[in-house]
């Protein structure tokens, strides 16, 4: 009577419905052994964490349970919950895109051939607008502590983070965006970049004068860019929990983490302000429309590049030529402008190092044009390389490649910058998610994704959400989790970080500084600073980070030069002073 019980209970069940209960049968054990293991996944030493027998007879006793439950639902929901949790952890633990993309594979499998039993959510709008204000706010207050703690830890960068605090305090000071450090001389900043979108933060910086403002900055300029997210979604008539997972999706977004982990930009404004533009568009708003039109401009001497595309855009779908036709002058016009005067005052826009695979005649940017019509083959022969297309599936996979879905051909068109930018450079900072180039495409990629998803059958695109949604917390558990745990580190580091606060406390406000790179942005409120690796300047005091041991040779060489010693802690900081007689 039981044999023919358990039979009959055996093949109560489809196929599937077998295959989701072992799936989930062998998850739960995984997990588990992987929680309570002492070695990662990766290392052959796990296997002798794990009782195998154990291991089997769990699987199987699970699997027999599992029979039991008849609600499909609560086993789909069970395996759309453990198999994500299995795979974030291991993905933290690899700490490989790579290995990320698999998992992302594994689980949009699951997805597609299990995910029968998703979890509806219908919030209000109150309770949207609510869910996405704190959505906002966690991820400034988040961003901002891991920033503000390697700050305080002596741990960021001069390039690109001290060149930016100086020029804030300069300006703060005299309203020019100038620094010393940059390009070791005394130098506007635009001469380099053109960004006077940089004005709109000085007021700020005024009532709060510190790098740390900057840093806190950064994270809420980018989590702005949720708040046009969620017009756009209105727009395009998502529902209200559509529009909360994409908000989910955008803060997650690994292009937008490494910008903001690689700290202050002014391509950080790219992102909310390419979505408000494509907003106003859309709704064909025509002051505001220009409005973000033209603070997109003053972003970079490229951002002429986003807008012009964008009214191309809309000039084809929307046949609104009398506004964008407008806007796509104003770009050209301004880009040439913006490009001569850098190339006259400046020290032009970089165009060899970026494009000089296409400049073939000692030409300029226009050069590449020319060499595109001429030779197409060669662009494509250019964007197709193995670390390009790593980085395309980095800003492709966590909107489950939403974005080049494209039913209608104008949308190619928004592709434009994409390539341009990212892919036929060979510099290759422009196609690393963990560097500032990528806000502006992946805003355009946001604007794609929700435009292609609204048009999706409901059976469609609630997998494909829920896709892009799981692989989002993946790729970010695989990327950027680890970064979030800097508290750790900080603390270990107490000692040290005390020895360094101390020596710059001997160095007088109005005194010049030569100083180690990761020392710059906490010495950098200062009319004179300049980069210890890569400066040929004197100054009045000399700060060396010897956490590097190599660097111990400056050491000697500013001793050499007649400085004097004035505070000395091993594996942390040499302060030297020039001596009366060097003065002399």
């Amino acid at each position: 009577m039981i044999k023919r019980s358990l039979i009959t209970l055996f093949k109560g069940y489809t196929l599937s419905q077998h295959v989701m209960r072992l799936l989930l049968a062998l998850l739960i054990p995984l997990l588990v052994s992987n929680l309570i293991s002492s070695h990662f996944f990766t290392s052959k030493d796990y296997y002798s964490d794990v009782n195998f027998p154990v291991f089997i007879c769990s699987v199987a006793l699970l699997y027999f349970i599992f029979f039991f439950i008849k609600n499909q639902r609560i086993i789909g929901i069970s395996l759309l919950s453990f198999a994500p949790a299995y795979l974030c952890l291991t993905a933290n633990h690899a700490q490989s895109y790579l290995f990320s993309f698999g998992a992302c594979l594994c689980i949009c499998m699951i997805v597609i051939y299990f995910g029968t039993f998703p979890v509806y959510f219908t919030p209000g709008k109150r309770t949207t607008l609510i869910i996405i204000t704190l959505l906002i706010f966690a991820f400034t207050v988040s961003t901002g502590i891991v920033c503000c703690l390697k700050y305080f830890n002596h741990a960021i960068p001069c390039f690109d983070f001290g060149i930016f605090s100086q020029m804030f305090y300069n300006m703060k000071e005299s309203g020019l965006c100038v620094t010393t450090c940059e390009r070791d001389q005394l130098l506007s900043h635009f001469a380099v970049h053109f960004s006077p979108i940089y004005y709109l933060l000085l007021p700020i910086y005024c009532l709060f004068p510190s790098p740390v403002t900057l840093l806190i900055a950064q994270g809420a300029i980018i989590s702005s860019g949720v708040i046009p997210l969620y017009f756009l979604g209105r727009h395009f008539k998502l529902s209200n929990g559509a529009t909360i997972v994409f908000s989910i999706i955008y803060l997650l977004y690994p292009a937008f983490l490494g910008g903001i982990f690689w700290y202050l930009h002014e391509n950080s404004f790219l992102a909310p302000l390419l979505l408000w533009l494509l907003y106003f568009s859309e709704k064909e708003k025509t002051l505001p429309a220009l409005i973000s039109a033209m603070l997109t401009l003053t972003v970079k001497e490229e951002a002429p590049l986003y807008v012009a595309v964008c009214a191309l855009y809309f000039i084809f779908i929307r046949k609104n030529y009398k506004c964008n036709l407008f806007l796509f002058v104003l770009s050209v016009i301004y880009f040439t402008a913006v490009t001569q005067l850098m190339g006259i005052f400046g020290e032009g826009i970089m165009s060899d190092s970026r494009y000089g695979d296409y400049i073939y005649d000692g030409g300029g940017i226009f050069t590449v044009v020319k060499a595109v019509v001429q030779n197409p083959v060669y662009a494509i022969y250019q964007i197709f390389t193995a670390e390009k297309l790593i980085f395309a599936l980095q800003m492709l996979a966590p909107l489950c490649f939403l974005p080049v879905v494209i039913k209608k051909p104008s949308r190619l068109i928004l592709l434009i910058p994409f390539i341009l930018v990212n892919l036929m450079t060979s510099y290759p900072y422009q196609f690393d998610i963990g560097f500032q180039y990528a806000f502006g495409s992946g805003a355009i990629f946001f604007y794609l994704a929700l435009s292609t998803y609204s048009e999706l059958s409901h059976r469609h695109n609630s997998k494909a959400l829920l896709c892009a949604l799981l692989s989002s917390i993946i790729i970010f558990s695989g990327g950027y989790m680890s970064t979030f745990n800097y508290l750790d580190f900080y603390c270990s580091d107490a000692e040290r970080r005390e020895s360094v606060t101390y020596a710059f406390s001997l160095i007088p406000e109005d005194a010049s500084v030569i100083c180690s790179t990761f020392f710059l942005p906490n010495l950098s409120q200062r009319e004179v600073i300049y980069e210890l690796e890569s400066s040929s300047k004197g100054a009045e005091y000399v700060a060396v980070d010897l956490r590097y041991p190599e660097n111990e040779s400056y050491v000697e060489k500013y001793l050499s030069e007649g400085y004097s010693l004035i505070y000395y802690s091993e594996n942390a900081v040499a302060l030297l002073a020039e001596s009366a007689d060097r003065e002399q």
